[in-house]
């Protein structure tokens, strides 16, 4: 006589057999729905197309602005640099449209000039954190995964180190692991993204001025990395030994000062990530480099954006957007105030190419769809406030960013390569 485990096993594999038979027979009827239920089944059919590959010349930004662009007369001091990781036009859409009543604008859009960013790596039409903050931070294209280097190795120099060299503090926060890609292009240069060891070390060593993020102890890939996770362990000392000041939770935030670092543990609860919301992290963060004489530049990350882009996960999306909006609101806030301060938001590239496509206002709901759990290479969104603003509007490559904040900031130029 059968089990009831042995029937439910049984039953349970040829239910599976059965839903992969039904999938393949499906599959084979392109731009085809299958509703079963609550569940959707859409074939989407993929084709290929020759793609060449980009000439020499479109790897490097250039410090020269096209005819009929001039800087302004006002510049600015300061620049706060939003990146919502994998945050393209379908997350501002869906985001404008669901977190606030449609026609309400987001702050996250409501700015003085707006543009549109081309993404594409050295060696691939769709890029990845690594190869995108590599041109945003230094105005060269490199390889996929490759980290602030050019594809042959060599060290460009990059917007942190730039401003450094010209007396500015620097800072970056993130709500991802402060050793990720996005945040370690402006800290850091490795051949891989993944060597967090080497480029928790560069970091500590490179002379920013504010590190906020999260320690990683968590996330399968750091963990598989010995060094750096001895380097966590002891974060305390090495930073110390660094002249940081270091906190391992929010609450010791508020009393420490320059040069901080700030190595959080994954959240508790609510949106996925590290650390105290941005905006919190934002608010000592502008409280401790707003003195510096010479003015910052500091970078804010939301990684929640790209994290539920990937698991297709809406209600992730919006939490994260929240987040950034609400980080944003701030920036701009300062910046009002003040007056000296360029204010850009933008993103590495888009994930999951999401889409609201219905949401009949009488129903309340809102159907939302996704091309992938993945990159693709559609252009993302800038927005500037501030002194410059206008240098950030139009079609833009993601390596034209840094060349145009170091004229405006009177550093020495961009793109250019280490000695």
């Amino acid at each position: 006589m059968q089990t009831r485990r042995t029937r439910f096993l049984i039953d349970g594999t040829l239910t599976l057999l059965a839903v992969v038979l039904a999938l393949l027979v499906f599959s084979r009827f392109r731009t085809a729905e299958l509703a079963v239920g609550n569940l959707l089944l859409r074939s989407q059919g993929a084709t290929s197309h020759p793609v060449a590959g980009p000439p020499a010349a479109a790897l490097t930004g250039t410090a020269e602005l096209p005819a009929g662009l001039t800087l302004p007369e006002e510049r600015p001091r300061n620049v706060v640099l939003f990146i919502g990781d994998g945050m393209g036009v379908g997350h501002l859409s869906a985001a404008s449209l669901l977190l606030v009543a449609p026609g309400t604008p987001l702050a996250l859009c409501s700015h003085e000039s707006f543009g549109m960013v081309a993404t594409w790596a050295a060696d691939d039409t769709t890029t990845d954190s690594a190869a995108s903050a590599t041109a945003l931070a230094t105005g060269f294209k490199t390889d996929v995964k490759v980290l602030g280097l050019v594809p042959d190795g060599r060290r460009p120099v990059n917007l942190f180190e730039a401003a450094r060299a010209h007396g500015k503090a620097t800072g970056v926060i993130t709500s991802s692991g402060l050793v990720d890609a996005t945040p370690a292009c402006f800290t850091a240069h490795a051949e891989h993204r993944e060597l967090y060891d080497q480029i928790f070390a560069q970091m500590l060593s490179s002379g920013t001025d504010l590190l906020l993020g999260g320690d990683w102890s968590a996330y399968r890939k750091a963990r598989r990395n010995a060094a750096y996770s001895e380097m966590v362990a002891a974060a305390e000392e090495l930073g110390s030994r660094h002249g940081f000041a270091v906190v391992r939770d929010a609450e010791r935030m508020a009393s420490a000062g320059l040069p901080l670092l700030g190595l959080f543990p994954p959240r508790p609860r609510g949106p996925v990530g590290h650390g105290p919301p941005l905006s919190e992290s934002l608010e000592r963060a502008l409280e401790l480099l707003a003195p510096d004489p010479e003015g910052f530049v500091l970078l804010v990350e939301s990684e929640v954006t790209d994290e539920a882009g990937h698991d297709n996960d809406i209600a992730g999306v919006l939490a994260g957007m929240r987040e950034l909006e609400a980080a944003v609101v701030r920036g701009l806030e300062f910046a009002a105030a003040r007056g000296d301060t360029l204010v850009l938001v933008t993103a590495d590239h888009d994930t999951g190419t999401l889409a609201v496509i219905d949401g009949p206002f009488a129903d309340g709901r809102a159907t939302i769809r996704w091309a992938s759990g993945d990159h693709s290479a559609q252009w993302v969104p800038i927005f500037a406030t501030g002194p410059g603003s206008g240098l950030f509007a139009g079609l833009l490559d993601n390596t034209e960013i840094a060349p145009r904040l170091a004229a405006l900031l009177g550093l020495e130029a961009l793109p250019r390569l280490a000695e």
